[in-house]
């Protein structure tokens, strides 16, 4: 080899091996940052070898850096997302409504049993002010509970409908930012360079916070563009063309459409897989809590039926007949006592006859252990029990159903930290590597320094 060689050789590995010792530095760096994968530098020989001519110069150049990276994994981490994001939406909601039906002080069960008792103490004295007013104060309290838990969840609707909205625009700026990087991959040639593997952990991150969001898939093409779809393949990115969302409000319910095509509901392919965030707000707002208003609906219904047949039945203080004691409405929002009896209590028809007796308020208040609902075999308080109790089963089952969906996202965020994710550990131990090889190729360039002295003090 000859002298130049020598030096040329030497001059390559101190590039290379301070290029490997800048790029474990940028890993120790990116320790701590969030869907970063680590780099390794690739190192290749170059050079002749030719033994009997006396000629082996045999170099080393950096052929490229490797991202640390398992596709598969990744995948698996995106899909979990999607299950937690869903797991996780579902939980706080069924938190609220279990906030909005708790059985503490002021319970609807409460004022039920309250309005019901209030009966049975007008029956000891039909004739009595205090107990009349005790009846219609009691009959305010849970009308006026059952009213203020309708409001309750139709502002939870209203919530989860701004909710949607600031999701949708969340999902519309992921899908901006990584038809962006789709659009500098590809023009870079995906190559496997630093600056490719960076952009490539930015959108595989983004994939992940888009995944946590809706129901969707993604291939990469051979340009190294990835395309997202929903699951029914309907897409939202096809290399750097973006199909943004929108929300519109058909028949009162809410619906995700494409912001340039209104009529395409997408609700279905949102929903079906039971994944994403959104399909747990869309479940939400037209399924979870309109099944629970229609409940609150009915038991609201079937108190004024029940109340109002047997106050029909009966005799008021002027000893005429019963009107109606609430007002006839099928909707918990619209419950509420009627005008007569509001303004007058001795409009309340207490007794079964014109003698003044309290046999219909006895009647009235039995009212609470009537098969009255559920087709004559289940009482109204036990169906309010059962609602109770459905709501506790389905925030049990959510918090359950989330616990598990964590958990298997930390074993597969484990998986790829360990794969993928920076070891100080190893790092460090490449560093000296690396050090040591740096300190051996400078010791090189000195020894051939030194010849070269020897050489030319030979000619002179």
């Amino acid at each position: 080899m000859s002298l130049n060689g020598l030096l040329n050789t030497s001059y390559n590995s101190l590039q290379g091996f301070q290029f490997a010792i800048d790029l474990t530095g940028a890993n120790i760096a990116n320790v701590n940052t969030p869907g970063y994968s680590r780099q390794r530098t690739v190192f290749q020989s170059e050079g002749t070898v030719d033994v009997a001519s006396v000629q082996a110069q045999v170099g080393v150049q950096v052929s490229g850096v490797e991202r640390i990276y398992d596709a598969y994994l990744s995948n698996q981490v995106v899909n979990q997302s999607q299950m937690v994001g869903y797991s996780q939406a579902k939980s706080d909601v069924l938190d609220r409504i279990e906030g909005i039906f708790a059985e503490n002080g002021g319970a609807a069960s409460d004022m039920m049993n309250r309005f019901w008792n209030a009966w049975s103490g007008l029956a000891t004295n039909p004739q009595g002010q205090l107990e009349r007013e005790n009846v219609l104060a009691a009959a305010q309290d849970m009308t006026a509970k059952f009213r203020g838990l309708d409001s309750a969840l139709s502002g939870l609707v209203q919530d989860t409908d701004d909710n949607i909205n600031n999701t949708i625009a969340q999902v519309n700026d992921y899908l901006k930012q990584i038809a962006d990087l789709n659009k500098t991959i590809v023009a870079n040639g995906a190559q496997d360079s630093g600056n490719s593997n960076i952009l490539q952990d930015r959108r595989s991150e983004l994939l992940k916070q888009l995944s946590g969001l809706v129901d969707m898939n993604y291939v990469e093409d051979r340009n190294g563009a990835v395309n997202v779809f929903l699951a029914n393949g309907k897409p939202l990115i096809l290399e750097t063309n973006i199909y943004s969302l929108d929300v519109t409000h058909p028949n009162g319910l809410i619906a995700v459409v494409y912001l340039n095509d209104q009529n395409d509901n997408l609700n279905q392919a949102l929903s079906q897989g039971g994944k994403g965030k959104m399909a747990a707000l869309l479940e939400t707002a037209n399924t979870i809590v309109p099944d629970y208003k229609e409940k609150l609906n009915a038991l609201a219904a079937a108190i004024i039926a029940e109340v109002n047949n047997q106050h029909q039945a009966g005799y008021d203080n002027d000893g005429s007949r019963g009107s109606d004691f609430f007002t006839s409405a099928a909707e918990a929002r619209n419950f509420q006592v009627s005008a007569a009896v509001s303004s007058n209590v001795n409009k309340i028809a207490a007794s079964a006859s014109v003698n003044g007796d309290g046999d219909n308020a006895l009647a009235l208040g039995a009212i609470k252990d009537k098969a009255a609902m559920g087709g004559g075999t289940v009482t109204i308080n036990d169906s309010y029990a059962s609602l109770i109790g459905l709501i506790g089963r389905d925030v049990v089952n959510a918090k359950s159903s989330l616990d598990h969906q964590t958990s298997i996202m930390d074993q597969l965020s484990n998986r790829r930290e360990a794969t993928s994710g920076v070891s100080l550990d190893e790092e460090m131990m490449n560093l000296m590597k690396y050090q040591m090889a740096y300190n051996a190729s400078g010791k090189l360039v000195t020894t051939a320094n030194q010849m070269m002295d020897t050489l030319m003090g030979l000619v002179k």
